[in-house]
């Protein structure tokens, strides 16, 4: 057992917001805006307090004091966004004329005005009314990209010029990024610098766990880099100001590390077979509510189904539950989630817990998790916070091995994040296509910049693509022209890898964009799962449903008319509006849960050996379930396309066990395996695709 201690930081008797008095760390960052914006700076400010140390009014305190700053808060869930629109609601005092923006597929449906667009509302969205916009990074892909509609030439595109008047840009949560993803995010503060370099930028980076690739690659920007922490110290003694209190933010907890096999999936298992020392914590606490994360699906269902046949209450929050009511089963006795509740969920009032299990693959996730209870003041809670942490044998042995039988969360930290092995960081794929985006940038921008014959804006581009990247811009323009040559660019200039977003914004017939990115493959499955009739329509993860459900396919027009048949109003039209805008692998009904996954792989042509260790656009694409005639049948039927379908792949010759060994490939990394006759392969798409073929590069010659 392991007493972790709690966390206190003192509080300054300074003005702050209202009567609040603030963390050191909350009046630092405040003033360190204040000096980006007064001596027009561009500067990245990154901000390492701890969960439940407030940084939320740390990032958005500054909207009080200057009325002309407008900030910009993107986070990588709609959750969190959501989190984050409570909390600043409920503790910043905005004036009466003041609004917050959300830009969230639900939401802006939810704002929307009859006959608006959604071009309108997001224009709307940004006059002077609203000093706050909350959005995830896809918005920002769909507007400097203008994915929104075709803009006429020499017309600018308004809406991200408009963007250019939010001086303070917030990026929360930063370690949940991939790599791909937080080059995207770098080429943000790259576009904006460019193009508006007599503009001041503060950039916000919130997050306990830094991502040095981003800083290295940020400091070829010339972009200045404080770190709050660093300057806490200074103005502790150079104002020597009042002390008001000492407050706990995280209160104090017991951990036990347990050892689980993860990577055959058999936590649930393990917990089922530990569940008494939780019975004896319920003994003594009978009251307590606790937190089961798991990353699995099927785990988490399996686990929640037999919790209930012991007799507890369980409520369900994972991809596949009813979103509508995660608040209720988040407030039940017991709630079994996925990595969903990582982000976004306040646990507080009736959604409290006093213990917490979980999985971690990673460091990074183990302090994610943990998290989730104790984010409060008292330093004895009852009953006393208890955490079951369930880890890979190796770094179970290690921490407790080496930990003491007391520690801070900062220790803690330090030894989590030793004791997990180094996972590949992807880093090549930055040095071969990271440039890609402000290469595309730069081709849209000179549409609608003036002709002349040197213009400052582009030139700006062409300097930053080179200062970022080392690399010289025609060679970096050269690369991009041959990708969107061979119909590979897509997934390398989205933020997610695929477009998913846009199916949402607008009917297919009606889109104005390179027949390329509806080729481009989408591994989702719509389902009609008829174990929930109260929200039987689902879209998924292709290779969950056909591997953990039984399954029978349908036609797109039957499911339309199950649709037409189970809903009615609003629901209805915004379920076919879903299903006609989509993009899909195919459409199903699934009528309950396998005992046993099944064993899929694609099916790949003799040809594709000539395509190994490439990133190509590929067709005749199959998948394959040689132990289930049944669903073989239905899958030979489902690749049967009348049009023509094509994917972007990355393809090896050796099995994913291999392969995940071989490159270090991080915990659900999606890679999925292959056959060529009867020789083990495996394949990637779209964004794995480029990143895999990055890192293969570098150890070709050395292993193969």
């Amino acid at each position: 057992m392991i007493f972790v201690k709690e966390e206190t930081a003192n509080t300054y008797d300074v003005p702050f917001v209202g009567a609040l008095k603030p963390y050191a760390h909350q009046i630092v960052q405040q003033q360190l805006i204040k000096e980006v914006i007064d001596q027009n700076k561009k500067v990245i400010i990154w901000n390492e307090a701890m969960t439940g140390a407030g940084k939320t009014l740390a990032n958005y305190s500054s909207l009080l004091y200057d009325p002309h700053i407008k900030a910009l808060g993107i986070y990588p869930v709609n959750e969190l966004i959501k989190d984050q629109y409570r909390s600043v609601q409920k503790n910043l005092p905005l004036k009466d004329w003041e609004d917050i923006g959300i830009w969230t597929a639900d939401e802006l449906k939810k704002r929307r005005e009859p006959g608006q667009t959604t071009i309108e509302q997001l224009a709307e969205s940004m006059n002077p009314a609203f000093r706050l916009i909350l959005s995830n990074p896809d918005y920002l892909m769909l507007i400097t990209q203008e994915r929104f509609h075709s803009y006429k030439k020499g017309e600018q595109p308004a809406l991200f010029y408009q963007l250019l008047e939010f001086q303070l840009q917030i990026f929360d949560e930063f370690h949940l990024y991939h790599v791909a993803q937080m080059n995207f995010l770098l080429q943000w503060m790259a576009l904006l610098i460019s193009v508006a370099p007599y503009k001041p930028f503060a950039f916000l980076l919130s997050s306990a766990t830094p991502r040095n690739e981003f800083f290295a690659l940020a400091r070829n920007l010339g972009i200045e880099i404080w770190r709050v922490q660093d300057k806490v110290k200074e103005w502790l003694d150079a104002t020597k100001p009042p002390l008001f209190s000492k407050r706990t933010y995280l209160e104090p907890l017991q951990l036990q590390v347990k050892s689980s096999n993860l990577r055959q999936w058999q936590t649930a298992e393990k917990i089922l077979e530990n569940w008494s020392d939780v019975e004896e914590y319920l003994f003594q606490y009978p009251k307590a509510k606790g937190l089961v994360i798991l990353d699995s699906i099927h785990e988490a269902q399996m686990l929640a189904s037999q919790l209930r046949e012991k007799g507890y209450e369980v409520g369900e929050v994972h991809g596949l539950s009813d979103r509508q009511k995660s608040e209720i089963e988040l407030g039940k006795q017991i709630t079994v989630a996925t990595a969903t509740v990582e982000v976004g969920v306040d646990f507080q009032g009736d959604m409290h817990k006093d213990f917490l299990i979980f999985e971690s693959r990673s460091a990074g996730s183990f302090m994610q998790r943990l998290g989730r209870i104790g984010r409060g003041s008292c330093t004895k809670p009852n009953p006393p916070l208890h955490v079951w942490a369930y880890v890979p044998p190796y770094v179970a042995e290690r921490i407790n091995n080496q930990i003491s039988a007391q520690v801070t969360r900062s220790e803690l930290k330090d030894l989590i994040m030793q004791s997990y092995q180094y996972y590949q960081d992807f880093l090549p794929y930055i040095h071969k296509v990271g440039g890609m985006n402000l290469v595309h940038h730069y081709h849209l921008i000179a549409k609608h910049q003036l002709e002349m014959k040197e213009n400052p804006i582009l030139a700006n581009i062409k300097q930053t693509i080179e200062l970022l990247y080392g690399e010289g811009f025609e060679s970096q323009r050269t690369r991009y022209e041959q990708l969107k040559q061979e119909k590979i660019l897509e997934p390398v200039i989205s933020f997610r890898g695929q477009n998913t977003l846009e199916s949402h914004l607008f009917r297919l017939k009606s889109r104005r964009i390179d027949p390329e990115h509806l080729e481009t493959f989408y591994p989702d499955v719509w389902f009609w799962d008829e174990s929930i009739p109260e929200a039987p329509l689902k879209k998924y993860d292709f290779w969950f449903v056909l591997r953990r459900r039984v399954v029978r396919f349908i036609t797109k027009e039957e499911m339309i008319a199950k649709v037409k048949e189970r809903f009615r109003g609003v629901e209805r039209e915004d379920h076919l509006a879903a299903l006609q805008n989509d993009y899909v692998l195919g459409y199903a009904v699934a009528m309950g849960i396998r005992e046993k996954p099944a064993r899929l792989h694609w099916k790949l042509r003799s040809s594709v050996s000539k395509h190994k260790f490439q990133v190509v656009r590929i067709d005749r694409l199959s998948l394959e379930a040689p132990e289930d005639p049944w669903l073989n049948q239905d899958l030979k039927q489902l690749f049967h396309f009348a049009e023509k379908k094509s994917w972007v792949a990355y393809m090896v010759n050796l099995s994913i066990w291999e392969l995940s060994d071989l490159l270090r490939l991080p915990p659900m990394f999606r890679i999925y395996p292959a056959k060529k006759q009867s020789a083990d392969w495996s394949i990637a798409f779209n964004s794995e695709a480029f990143q895999l073929w990055s890192i293969m590069e570098r150890v070709r010659s050395e292993v193969l």
